[in-house]
């Protein structure tokens, strides 16, 4: 096959999916493994991880590995037909989402995509955390599936994140207009106790808490303009 006829067809993909095209979704577009590396080799190609390659012209976004990732949760399914639900696929979580968000400073040495169902990966720097995700959980950044700021705080809760840490995600979050502190304070509850609060269920006191680690409360964080309910 000619190059250009390769490049062509596989320009169905990049063109939409961040310039990123996975060695399945070639396949099926008649581009066999021994073409992409040919590409490869041309530079033409950028092996992105294992069974994804990405255009070399494409732009390079802070993004890109998570995006690979969780484009090969499904592989041979095109972007543009996932739902950011969708049962063979994942939802960008936890550390990685917190990053994404451009909050906190969070050690992310890793991929973490929240999934339905038990998935596996030949890639050591991805994990998987089971769950099962609401609409309302799940936002897009750039086309990809990200928890929202305020389901990726529950998450960090959830595995015993330093509360310092998860307290600068919280005030980076209320200065973005990401959340709101009424709604956070009524989600943490649950979390209460695991964080030292004697008070089962109260979410404000643990709210204050986890603030007071870092210099701030909720009366100092309340001043700021909040978002609108939705």
């Amino acid at each position: 096959m000619r190059t250009a006829d390769a490049l062509r067809l596989l320009s169905a993909f990049t063109s939409a999916q961040w310039g990123m095209v996975t060695s399945r979704q070639a396949k099926g577009a008649g581009v066999d493994g021994v073409t992409l590396h040919r590409l490869e080799k041309a530079g033409h190609l950028d092996r992105v991880r294992h069974g994804v390659y990405a255009a070399t012209i494409a732009v390079v976004t802070e993004a890109r590995e998570e995006q690979a990732a969780w484009l090969m949760l499904d592989p041979a399914e095109p972007a543009w037909k996932r739902t950011s639900l969708d049962p063979n696929g994942g939802v960008i979580s936890h550390e990685s989402a917190a990053r994404l968000h451009g909050l906190g400073e969070l050690v992310d040495d890793r991929i973490v995509l929240t999934t339905p169902r038990r998935r596996t990966s030949r890639d050591r720097d991805v994990r998987f955390r089971i769950a099962g995700l609401l609409e309302d959980d799940v936002t897009t950044i750039d086309g990809l599936p990200v928890t929202t700021a305020s389901r990726t705080i529950l998450d960090l809760l959830d595995q015993h994140t330093d509360g310092s840490h998860i307290a600068t995600i919280i005030q980076e979050a209320v200065e973005a207009g990401f959340i709101r502190l009424d709604v956070l304070a009524e989600r943490i509850g649950p979390y209460a106790l695991r964080y030292g609060v004697r008070r089962p269920g109260d979410g404000e006191a643990l709210l204050d808490r986890l603030l007071a680690e870092i210099g701030g409360s909720i009366a100092h964080l309340a001043q700021r303009p909040a978002p609108p309910r939705p």
